[in-house]
């Protein structure tokens, strides 16, 4: 049996009234729901937002393009629903880096349009999330496509 001392216990009731607290926090920002009015205007904002990207920024009409292309090849080859889901999910992937790497770079611009090395490395840092992403897409349909192939091959077809 383990003894406990008394300054021992104090100190475990006092992290146990600690995380308690912190989870009663939780509880009671979760239960703060918003207002159908916040809800709209989050959804205004949001397609503010949407539309300035897609009038503003031929990189992210490219990325659509893409991604219609990559949703219907996707759904015509014969892969399981979660493959085709994960693949889908990788090119939308890469829409959601390029919305990050415009609102980046607008912010960059917003400051100042001189050139000065900060504000290169943070746009050339934003940059990279597309690539990085474009990368994570295309290894996951290398995967699923290689996979593809090797049960076709496997089966004689």
């Amino acid at each position: 049996m383990t003894v406990i001392n008394r300054d021992e216990l104090r100190e475990k009731i006092a992290e146990l009234a600690n995380k308690a607290n912190e989870l009663k926090a939780e509880i009671k920002t979760l239960s703060e729901l918003k207002s159908p009015q916040e809800l709209k205007d989050a959804a205004e904002y949001s397609a503010r937002g949407f539309r300035a990207v897609l009038f503003g920024e031929k990189a992210f009409r490219t990325d659509i393009v893409v991604f219609v292309a990559s949703v219907v090849v996707a759904l015509l080859i014969p892969v399981s629903w979660c493959e085709r889901a994960l693949m889908v999910y990788s090119v939308f992937m890469a829409l959601i880096a390029e919305i990050a790497n415009t609102a980046i770079e607008t912010v960059v611009d917003r400051i100042s349009l001189e050139r000065n090395e900060l504000s290169g490395k943070a746009k050339d840092v934003a940059s990279s999330l597309v690539v990085a992403a474009f990368v994570g897409a295309g290894i996951c349909w290398t995967a699923i496509l290689i996979g593809l192939a090797v049960r076709l091959l496997g089966n004689g077809c």
